[in-house]
């Protein structure tokens, strides 16, 4: 966990109006969530909300409570999905990665040409380069963990591939008024795309099972996020 003085501006920003007076020129941070007595700080939610925004192109001032629920059930899938994990440092991408990950990031916003204004950016987001890198970090580790375990559970059959391209590809290509296609060319490509979505599909009955299954206590409500029975022993679950 950071300190929580570097976030002072936005978690200020992200809190409703009376809080924000409330804790102005005090710092505060506490367990908001509690995964296999793993904690979340709100120091934690704080600045993943920042990261969202900043990642979407959101301003603060229009962060929502949904937004900072999604934000917090992310966080809790990311602590369930590293209490799966061998290894602190598995799957981590390389300096090199990261360093042309924030390149493509960069190149992608107005701002990211200039350092003076790229800096700016991350400022009004509470966040700074660093930061930035470790979240792209976080990010990269659990997609690469998750490749690793459920892609190998994945088998498209061709058939699969086949009735994608009639029922779906073609009736979009005719209705765009696109160029028809060859199977043989799109082949690749829509085998790829099933795969993600079957991916997609183990991803979310595992993240389920993992929540019915985990030690999870929340300080705060959690919207949507189905965690099933109360686990013994875990009063105060949400």
């Amino acid at each position: 966990m950071k300190p929580v003085l570097q976030f002072v501006m936005c978690v200020l920003l992200l809190l409703p109006a009376g809080a924000a007076q409330a804790f102005a020129g005090e710092v505060i941070d506490s367990v908001v969530v509690a995964v296999n007595h793993k904690p979340i700080f709100r120091s934690d939610w704080d600045e993943a909300v920042c990261y969202e925004m900043f990642m979407q192109r959101k301003s603060l001032a229009a962060v929502t409570d949904a937004d900072r629920g999604a934000a917090l059930q992310r966080l809790i899938d990311r602590q369930l999905l590293k209490g799966q994990m061998t290894g602190e440092h598995a799957l981590q991408p390389s300096e090199d990665d990261l360093r042309n990950d924030l390149a493509k990031l960069r190149a992608q916003v107005p701002q990211g040409n200039d350092e003076k204004s790229w800096q700016e950016l991350l400022a009004g987001y509470g966040l700074t380069e660093e930061l930035l890198k470790e979240h792209l970090r976080a990010e990269v580790q659990i997609m690469n963990f998750v490749e690793v375990r459920l892609r190998p559970n994945v088998h498209v059959q061709p058939e699969e591939v086949e009735a994608y391209y009639r029922n779906q590809l073609l009736p979009d290509l005719e209705k765009t008024g696109g160029k028809v296609v060859a199977f043989e060319d799109v082949e690749p490509r829509i085998r790829e795309l099933l795969t993600q979505q079957h991916m997609d599909e183990l991803l979310d009955a595992w993240l389920h099972n993992l929540r019915q299954q985990a030690q999870i206590r929340s300080n705060v409500p959690i919207p949507a996020l189905n965690l099933g029975e109360e686990p013994t022993g875990a009063p105060g679950a949400h």
